[in-house]
């Protein structure tokens, strides 16, 4: 039931504001703007009002109601919600008071949202000069660090483990970095010994990754030997987290300083955030004046 309500919901907040909303241009795009396509009761289902509601669904559900059959769709959809929006008004359900405030808190929602785009976020930009200055002064946000991608055989030792089994794991590791060393497949090895269930089936690959991300799994000894081997480098045999490690450094990828038309969008974004909040409060300042709040 809960995914039928939510359902529901959705459709009704659709249906509800796409009445009353239809956008700039829609004649323009529509060979019979006032066409209408279905009569339930004396409501008229038009063309706008089907064009409405697809242009106000996120862009991922979109596509899938702009074809025919789409359409034909969202309007027998359409024609349901209106036989049970009227059926719920002829009921008096709308004038309940609990009813009557959840319609209120949704339209409050709808208007707020679209006063703040209009009076805040419209009118919030930052010029070029504003992203240049940004980026000169905070250049460390802006660099990619090195990155090492390795695979790894892990022979593992748990804490339970008796000295002889920590000995005899590590003298296996020792063994298999022998055949390594004469030409044997890393990657096959990996996956037909290896003791780490997250990176086995993939021949032990670890995936890039920079300092710090891998050392809560296998230890800090375990980035050290990534970083400082040069890429196609095999290691000892060496302890870490879990027990005793084989690595092979597959890439590396050297510390990179992003330039400014790499990173331009993501400091526009973060500025205009910066901006619209602070704007948000000046807004919020001068309304309490415009209209006195007085809490009890």
């Amino acid at each position: 039931m809960k995914k039928l309500s939510k359902t529901v919901l959705f459709f009704v907040l659709l249906i509800a504001v796409s009445l009353t909303v239809v956008p700039a241009g829609f004649c323009a795009k529509q060979e019979k703007p006032g066409k209408v396509l279905a009569t339930v009761g004396k409501v008229e289902i038009t063309e706008a009002d089907l064009y409405a509601k697809i242009t106000m669904l996120p862009p991922q559900f979109r596509a899938r109601y702009e074809t025919p059959e789409g359409k034909k769709k969202l309007l027998e959809q359409s024609v349901k919600f209106s036989l049970l929006s009227q059926e719920a008004r002829n009921l008096g359900i709308d004038k309940k008071a609990d009813v009557a405030n959840k319609i209120k808190e949704i339209v409050d929602n709808i208007i707020i949202q679209e006063l703040t785009k209009q009076e805040i976020q419209d009118k919030v930009t930052a010029s070029d000069k504003e992203i240049e200055v940004y980026y000169k002064e905070n250049k460390k946000e802006f660099i990619k660090p090195e990155k090492v991608k390795a695979n790894l055989i892990l022979f593992e030792v748990k804490e339970k483990d008796t000295p002889d089994v920590k000995k005899e794991q590590k003298g296996k590791a020792e063994e298999v970095l022998k055949k390594l060393k004469k030409g044997g497949d890393f990657e096959a090895l990996a996956k037909e010994i290896s003791n780490d269930r997250r990176t086995k089936k993939r021949g032990g690959s670890t995936g890039l990754f920079s300092k710090g991300k891998r050392a809560n799994s296998y230890g800090e000894e375990f980035e050290n030997k990534a970083f400082s081997l040069k890429k196609g480098e095999i290691s000892d045999v060496f302890e870490g987290k879990k027990g005793f490690y084989i690595i092979k450094v597959a890439e590396k990828k050297a510390e990179e300083e992003q330039a400014l038309k790499q990173v331009k969008s993501k400091i526009d974004r973060k500025l205009k955030q910066t901006k619209q909040k602070e704007a948000y409060e000046k807004y919020i300042e001068a309304l309490r004046k415009k209209y006195p709040v007085k809490i009890n």
